[in-house]
């Protein structure tokens, strides 16, 4: 069989066509995207993840390549996407230790579910401030950026950029306290 004949009956529907890309392809996408990860579970999850995606929206992908190296490009985009979330996420507990905002996180071994809940929270939290506040915050926090740069950038003062920070801090603190405080009944 063709590369067009495989790719035409995934686009429609043949799910044995399906099985054969799953049963060849699955374990070395979980090796490929360990080697980014260093996790094999995420990894797992990463994988799965692109070959339901493949699945489901098999009717409206457009190969350019072969269905293995579209799921390859999609399992690696995937894998660096969730490296770069670990590292808002790190960057952001680091600042709230670093500005007083919570007490050092315990070093005991956490619940998993816990963290992952924590994650989702800040996440939660910084989506959920105004557009402006939070394209200020996360320049200044996340890309490093001096107030003034940032005022130069979106066109704004330094006191509009000043306030902007000092809004996104007041309510990611509110947000925030009823799952820290949690997390922090959890290690008492």
């Amino acid at each position: 069989m063709t590369e067009v004949d495989f790719i035409t009956k995934i686009n429609n529907g043949d799910l044995k066509a399906f099985e054969d890309v799953f049963k060849s392809n699955y374990a070395n996408l979980v090796l490929f995207a360990n080697k980014f990860l260093n996790d094999v579970n995420v990894s797992e999850e990463i994988v799965s993840e692109s070959l339901t995606f493949l699945w489901e929206k098999r009717e409206t992908l457009a190969f350019t390549s072969s269905v293995t190296g579209y799921l390859y490009k999609m399992v690696q985009n995937r894998s660096l996407n969730y490296l770069k979330h670990q590292k808002i996420e790190n960057d952001y507990v680091g600042y709230l230790i670093r500005n007083k905002l919570i007490d050092e996180v315990p070093e005991h071994p956490t619940d998993p579910y816990l963290e992952k809940e924590m994650a989702q929270q800040i996440k939660i939290a910084i989506d959920t401030l105004p557009e402006k506040c939070r394209q200020v915050f996360v320049m200044s926090r996340f890309e490093y950026l001096k107030n003034r740069e940032i005022a130069e950038r979106l066109n704004i003062s330094q006191k509009t950029v000043e306030r902007q920070i000092t809004i996104a801090l007041d309510k990611l603190k509110k947000s925030l306290e009823y799952i820290l405080g949690a997390v922090l009944v959890c290690f008492l």
